[in-house]
């Protein structure tokens, strides 16, 4: 009895070591990892346009992991809007399941998620700048564009689709910018912020 309570406290206790081991060597969020959303949310729409229904779930689960990651590295103020999108997706994912899919919902949700991600990294790219690392945050906020970009194929109507490429239009506007000033130029993330908070609650 003893052996036996000896070995759950030896399992338990590295359990515990191996967590503390990944919280202090979590690694940064990589540009890469940012943009692996939109990857696999284009990769299930066309499954699920050619009915390949197994290979759908599995990119929407991937997706769900990827935007879970962006989460992690992202600003308090993404949360909820990333978990209304988690919670999108698994709708569609139940759908999928049930072979109840509805294309509504799958545009809906694909493009609240996509605007999700990007705000997540533009608070990401706002981190970076912050911290006087100029470059990173042009990476992030260019993800955040291309994310934006994406979304435009899921937009519910031309009322959303004009809007956001109002945003998108303006994010291009700060890169520009940005890369021709030598990265001096000036501007507010709180009005850009504010923009896709408006794109995702309307």
């Amino acid at each position: 009895m003893n052996a036996f309570f000896s070995g759950i406290i030896f399992i338990a206790l590295s359990f515990g070591a191996l967590y503390l081991y990944d919280v202090t060597h979590k690694s940064e969020l990589t540009i890469e990892q940012a943009m692996e959303p939109v990857k696999h949310l284009t990769n299930a729409r066309q499954a699920i346009k050619k009915k390949q229904f197994e290979r759908s779930i599995r990119e929407l689960d991937e997706a769900i992991l990827d935007i879970r990651r962006i989460e992690a590295s992202a600003d308090s103020s993404a949360t909820q809007y990333i978990e209304q999108a988690i919670a999108d997706l698994a709708l569609v994912e139940a759908e999928i399941r049930n072979d109840t899919i509805i294309i509504d919902d799958l545009d809906h949700a694909f493009f609240n998620a996509l605007n999700s991600i990007a705000y997540a990294n533009l608070t990401i790219s706002e981190k970076n700048l912050d911290r006087g690392e100029v470059y990173k945050a042009i990476r992030f906020m260019n993800a955040t564009f291309k994310e934006m970009v994406s979304s435009l194929k899921f937009a519910h109507n031309e009322r959303d689709k004009a809007r956001e490429e109002e945003v998108i239009k303006d994010i291009k506007a700060i890169l520009t910018n940005l890369q021709r000033s030598g990265y001096e130029y000036r501007f507010s993330y709180d009005s850009l912020n504010r923009e896709v908070e408006e794109l995702i609650e309307n």
